[in-house]
């Protein structure tokens, strides 16, 4: 009973000792990472910065931060090909056990579209994956609407013919794969059928 009461007041003592010597308490500024496939990501805080390395999940910056000090983890530098987002990443030190901020990533994604000439009717679908696009009659261009990952491949074709005539996609003009741009060079080309 007596050594249950004297744990609280080594505690305190022991608190109180360290705060006279100007003792503080410090913490890591760390956190988990989700998604990074690609190399590039550079994390940023209070001046530091901390690159991240393809497939890696968690991160600790190698500067430990006072009681009391605040953080602001930020991306310095997105990664090849990716969008990455952080949340929890801002603070003072203290107010938590430890800092733990999570840093998101995302592939980029694009359109894929481009020009209808001939489309003098209603009816016209164009598909990809399970996506599908109606096309409305005169219309001179498109814009599927699944976007595509970077690097992925896509391919536009014609799901359903629109009334009385026949649309095609013009040579490999349907096929490719994804880069860092929207894709606006599709050609479909429709005539009486």
């Amino acid at each position: 009973m007596k050594l249950s009461c004297l744990r609280p007041l080594a505690a305190l003592l022991l608190t109180l000792g360290l705060a006279a010597c100007g003792g503080k308490a410090s913490y890591d500024v760390s956190g988990t990472i989700t998604n990074l496939n690609t190399n590039g990501l550079v994390l940023a805080n209070g001046g530091v910065n901390l690159p991240i390395n393809a497939g890696q999940t968690s991160f600790t910056f190698a500067k430990r931060i006072d009681y009391g000090t605040d953080y602001n983890i930020t991306v310095q530098t997105q990664p090849a090909h990716m969008n990455c987002t952080v949340s929890g990443g801002t603070g003072s030190a203290g107010h938590y056990l430890s800092i733990q901020a999570a840093v998101m990533c995302t592939q980029n994604t694009y359109t894929v579209g481009g020009t209808v000439t001939g489309l003098t009717a209603d009816g016209l679908i164009l598909i990809y994956g399970n996506a599908q696009t109606a096309v409305a009659k005169d219309s001179t261009t498109f814009t599927m609407g699944m976007r595509v990952p970077d690097g992925d491949t896509y391919g536009i074709s014609v799901f359903t013919q629109p009334t009385g005539l026949k649309c095609e996609v013009l040579g490999d003009t349907g096929v490719g794969v994804m880069g860092e741009a929207n894709v606006t060079t599709v050609k479909i080309a429709c005539n009486p059928g």
